[in-house]
């Protein structure tokens, strides 16, 4: 049985979770990923920021289908994006804003890039961190050793989810349920369910 890793990294070419579930972190935080902490102000702006581009861009949230309630799947998004960063940072990994731009022309556009990045829930602010991170992770499977066969591909991704799970390890509020390399975000018995997404506002509020 494939890893939730590995499932959403295949289904989710522009946004492939690699995170570890760890220990407490600091009050006020969604996530601490390596040094860098995201707040859950910080995530809650994304959230209503994120809606807001829903439903400028005429989608919803039922439409998207995603794995977790929207909170946890941007939280996701938003550590994965940060913690390739930080690794391709250590290892002297550079991507520039031509080989960003050439990943969303290669989409179609920044229109159509925009339309890939909301269906995936991922906030337009976070974009090019994705894209960044997305580079960043293919450039250390091809030093891993990833060919164009099959076999290659999927040991160098392996060795790479460990490297940065080890380097950079992610820690989650419990707020938002445990991590569970398996299945993704689980419910932590000790603080009840899954924190659910707030109702959207109505229009025009």
């Amino acid at each position: 049985m494939k890893s939730y890793r590995v499932r959403v990294a295949v289904a989710l070419a522009a946004a492939g979770v690699a995170l570890c579930a760890c220990g407490p972190v600091q009050a006020g935080a969604a996530a601490i990923v390596g040094k860098e902490r995201i707040t859950s102000s910080d995530l809650d702006s994304e959230i209503r920021a994120f809606r807001q581009e829903l439903a400028a861009h005429k989608m919803s949230e039922e439409q998207l289908g995603l794995s977790f309630p929207l909170p946890q799947m941007i939280l996701l998004n938003m550590s994965n994006s940060r913690q390739f960063i930080q690794l391709g940072e250590q290892k002297g990994i550079a991507v520039t804003d031509r080989e960003i731009d050439d990943v969303v022309a290669a989409q179609g556009g920044q229109a159509r890039f925009d339309q890939v990045l909301l269906a995936n829930g991922i906030p337009l602010s976070e974009g090019r961190n994705a894209v960044r991170a997305v580079i960043i992770r293919q450039k250390l499977a091809q030093q891993a050793g990833a060919g164009t066969d099959q076999q290659s591909q999927q040991a160098a991704e392996q060795k790479v989810m460990q490297e940065v799970d080890a380097a950079v390890p992610v820690k989650f509020s419990p707020r938002y349920g445990k991590f569970d390399p398996q299945q993704g975000f689980v419910a932590d018995d000790r603080f009840g369910a899954v924190a659910a997404p707030a109702p959207a506002a109505p229009a025009g509020s």
